[in-house]
């Protein structure tokens, strides 16, 4: 390493270039952003790095949340949004996450609390430039923090973007939420009605501006996060997605759920109602139970349903299998495969990774040809004859029962 004494009187030395800042690693760190993310949002990535400036807030921390990080989680909420329900409400999902990428895109040091600095919020009339957008006189501007949405809306119109983006931009913190609006993104989302309650009624004198949809849409995701910052977790699926899933497919063996469920757009799975039906039953699971804790079987039976979720989900497709635990130890894959061969190799394959996981076999049969209870139903007629059968019970590949018909 090159010493350099502190005697040193010449010209400055060069700083040590950021081995980050390489394009290798640049690259690098874009492809790790990406594989955070589902791949229906990888596009949004890709424009958030090619709008400038936009990249700059990830230097800026306000309210302990790095702000980069907020844009990127109301793109994110933005996206989930079905786009037929943003159409009927008057816009489409390339304009809703345009409005979020630009929403923040002014905010800088007056909001960075990085490094404490002291200051008091000023309750001010609203500047004129958002008076022109439609922000009433009598709405409470607070500076600073407030501060940057008047360098957003100076961004957003230097991008020549359309005016009622524009009008979105500026009105996102005094936007007055309707009923109607809310209900509609409260649905799409499974918010909770406390969640809406405090959406709804959230500081009246300073949300109490009159503006479109696309406006109302983008202050109810930054009012979300928001609340995910002050609770600390996400707050827009009404349970856990696993939970979600598993009560899901329950509903649809038995017929009370179809393909029109809004719980399938939630978790990133697409129905016909005619896909098949594997049912799966842990063998002599009984007398594990006998032989072990609460806590060993329910994290067995856990550690099940993950190794047949890892092993049937397919990368960078929608056309994923649904899974759920229905029962005490039976499991279920509704998947849109209808050959008794490619069941028979997703059946091997799972089987095959619990016995090696937990040491269980499997009970398995399955159904397909109809709709999804109808398969079920089979699939259920099938596993109990193979239970009452002849074939050994600690066999490790089991006989496959289906309708062949």
């Amino acid at each position: 390493m090159l010493k350099v004494s502190a005697r040193h009187t010449g010209p400055p030395l060069p700083e040590a270039e950021d081995p980050s800042c390489t394009p290798a690693n640049q690259c690098l760190t874009v492809q790790i952003l990406k594989s955070l993310f589902a791949p229906r949002f990888r596009p949004v990535i890709d424009r958030i790095l090619m709008i400038p400036g936009l990249s700059g807030l990830v230097n800026i921390i306000s309210l302990g949340e790095n702000q980069l990080f907020h844009t990127i989680k109301m793109a994110e909420k933005a996206v989930m949004l079905p786009e037929h329900s943003l159409l009927q409400l008057g816009f489409t999902t390339e304009e809703l996450v345009t409005a979020v990428l630009f929403h923040d895109i002014g905010k800088g040091g007056e909001i960075d609390d990085s490094t404490p600095v002291n200051f008091r919020l000023k309750a001010k009339k609203p500047p004129k430039l958002l008076q022109k957008y439609s922000v009433p006189d009598k709405a409470i501007f607070l500076d600073p923090i407030h501060r940057h949405i008047v360098k957003s809306v100076a961004v957003a119109e230097a991008h020549d973007l359309p005016l009622e983006i524009i009008e979105a931009v500026a009105l996102h913190h005094h936007i007055k939420i309707t009923p109607e609006v809310l209900q509609a993104v409260s649905g799409s989302l499974a918010l909770t009605s406390f969640i809406c309650e405090d959406i709804q009624h959230y500081r009246p004198s300073q949300y109490c501006a009159s503006g479109s949809s696309l406006a109302q849409v983008l202050g109810i995701l930054d009012q979300l996060c928001a609340i995910e910052r002050r609770f600390g977790g996400k707050v827009y699926l009404s349970v856990e997605p696993d939970k979600m899933e598993d009560e899901l497919v329950k509903d649809l063996i038995i017929g009370v759920a179809d393909s029109t469920d809004p719980r399938l757009e939630l978790l990133e799975v697409d129905l016909c109602g005619t896909e098949s039906v594997i049912l799966l039953d842990l063998c002599s699971f009984g007398a594990y139970v006998c032989t072990h804790s609460e806590y060993q079987v329910q994290a067995v039976k856990k550690d099940v349903l993950n190794t047949i979720r890892s092993l049937t989900r397919v990368n960078g497709s929608r056309q994923k299998d649904a899974v759920g635990l229905i029962g005490g130890d039976e499991f279920v894959i509704i998947t849109p495969v209808k050959s008794i061969q490619a069941m028979e190799k997703i059946v091997h394959r799972v089987t095959s990774a619990i016995k090696t996981r937990t040491g269980l076999n499997c009970h398995v049969g399955f159904g397909f040809g109809s709709n999804i209870p109808e398969n079920f139903h089979q699939a259920r007629c099938k596993l109990n004859l193979r239970k009452d059968g002849t074939q050994r019970p600690d066999a490790i590949h089991p006989v496959f029962y289906g309708n062949i018909n």
